[in-house]
């Protein structure tokens, strides 16, 4: 079994399904948007996590001490530390096999924030220094304070560093004004009702590792799958690695057997599924992949989107990236 593609946690349950009709129904979508932000960031950082090692591996080989000296790890900020924040931190921790001293907060009361603390990771006041520092911003403030964040941090985000806004009233094209940077991910997720149709979104395989049957009540409407692919192939280029070596990393993952020991029989991803056809063939063996507009993947059709591949590897990456325990429920902590 692949070691990064398999986990479960306690902080990733529901406890039961939420009608529309339920008269508490509003706490309850609140709990369900909140598990689902956390469950997709999850996912992305486990993707980025094996991206990153993997990338290294094929660097340097089975050379331990390169190995060793050259893997730093993947470092995640997260500016704000309420409900949302703290939550998405718990989640990190428990979930994605992040060390605690690659987790980092950043928050105007890092005093109440002492359990995290206890667990070794940083927190404090100093949203430029998180910035500076990151690979990956998990944004969690309030809308009315993200103008000001942005102005605060655009120019001390680095220029592979991805900021993943979790504030749910800021378009994309205003993040992406705001910040000056194609690096941005603002997922979107919408209310159905029971039954509807859902798309991309971990629900569909909640069902098969969940007790507890959430189906219908939300959707991830950004192309979410795709999005992720193409930053972990930013990721790769970051790294140094040719675009072969970097299908070789995707390939890689997509290939081997997870939590549910199903290997995907679906063929290898070639260039052309990640660019046009013309522009692959322009790929020599030691070219890398250009630098990918995340802006651009969340609001155009790409090549990827549109040769059917991500539905398939969705289904696939749901089983293999388990992250609901039916055993255990939901506990707020």
């Amino acid at each position: 079994m692949n070691p990064f593609l398999s986990f479960t946690s306690s902080a990733m349950n529901f406890t039961a399904a939420v009608s529309l009709q339920d008269p508490k129904k509003l706490i309850k979508h609140r709990r369900s948007l909140t598990l689902n932000a956390c469950a997709h960031c999850v996912f992305f950082c486990k993707v980025l996590l094996y991206t990153r090692d993997r990338a290294v591996w094929t660097q340097y080989g089975a050379s331990r001490l390169k190995l060793a000296s050259h893997s730093k790890g993947l470092r995640v900020g997260i500016i704000g530390a309420g409900h949302l924040g703290k939550q998405l931190a718990r989640c990190l921790i428990d979930a994605t096999g992040l060390q605690a001293e690659d987790i980092r907060i950043s928050t105007r009361r890092p005093q109440t924030l002492r359990d995290f603390q206890e667990h070794g990771v940083l927190c404090y006041y100093d949203n430029v220094g998180l910035a500076t520092w990151a690979h990956v911003i998990f944004v969690c403030c309030l809308p009315s304070q993200l103008p000001a964040l942005c102005t605060e941090i655009r120019s001390h985000v680095g220029e592979a560093c991805i900021v993943y806004s979790l504030v749910s009233s800021v378009p994309l094209p205003r993040l992406h004004q705001l910040l000056g940077s194609r690096n941005v991910i603002r997922p979107e997720y919408q209310t159905v009702s029971p039954g509807a149709f859902y798309n991309v979104t971990l629900n569909r395989y909640l069902d098969a590792f969940s007790s507890s049957h959430m189906t219908g009540l939300v959707r991830l409407m950004s192309r979410f799958i795709e999005t992720t692919i193409y930053a972990a192939l930013n990721m790769c280029t970051e790294q140094g690695l040719f675009h072969g070596q970097s299908l070789d990393v995707l390939n890689a993952m997509i290939h081997s057997p997870g939590v549910t020991g199903e290997v995907s029989h679906h063929s290898p991803l070639r260039a052309d599924d990640i660019v046009s056809q013309e522009y692959a063939s322009t790929l020599s063996e030691t070219r890398p992949f250009p630098w990918f507009d995340l802006c651009s993947v969340q609001m155009k059709e790409t090549p990827f989107s549109q040769n059917g591949v991500s539905v398939h590897l969705f289904f696939f990456f749901g089983g293999n990236f388990a992250i609901f325990n039916k055993r255990t429920p939901y506990k707020n902590r």
